[in-house]
């Protein structure tokens, strides 16, 4: 069977130990006695473990990282292009508002809505005052209609009224 535990300790092989020799003749040698083996020391020292399990734990959380600050980029993706499709639609809409509001402002829609909401009528003539005074008329008409004159020609009256200090 197997050796006394003596002779395991002191490093003598089982064929040494032996009670009896074997003749070389025997036709089928018996199996050789089992003995306990030690295991072999390790060929990693447990220093290069530790180092290989920090180094795969550092890639790990470095992908996980990455993989991280990708999806909030892709989510900051998204978020920017629901905004910009918003001020897409707000700009519409300003541009909307703003024609609106031209239209509105507009002289003619302006005296229409005078002559016909409130009943106002446009005057006969127009007489502009100066700090002096009111100006008088001229002595002819250029044109020959009465009460009718361009904005130039009073513009000139007045800037003549005003430069002679009346």
């Amino acid at each position: 069977m197997t050796a006394p535990l003596s002779n395991r300790r002191s490093g003598a092989s089982p064929a040494t130990t032996a009670p009896h020799p074997r003749p070389a003749s025997a036709p089928n040698p018996a199996p050789p006695p089992l003995r306990v083996v030690r295991p072999a020391p390790s060929r990693r020292p447990r220093r290069a473990r530790v180092v290989t399990v920090l180094v795969a734990v550092g890639v790990l959380l470095g992908l996980f990282g990455l993989v991280a600050s990708h999806v909030m980029l892709t989510q900051g993706q998204f978020r920017l292009d629901g905004l910009r499709a918003r001020a897409a639609i707000e700009q519409a809409r300003y541009e909307r508002l703003r024609l609106k509001v031209a239209e509105l402002e507009s002289p003619s829609r302006i005296v229409a809505t005078a002559q016909e909401r409130l009943g106002m009528v446009p005057p006969p003539s127009v007489t502009y005052l100066s700090p002096t005074g009111a100006v008088s008329a001229p002595a002819e008409e250029p044109d020959g209609d009465e009460g009718e004159s361009t904005a130039e020609d009073d513009y000139a009256r007045v800037k003549r009224s005003l430069a002679s200090g009346q």
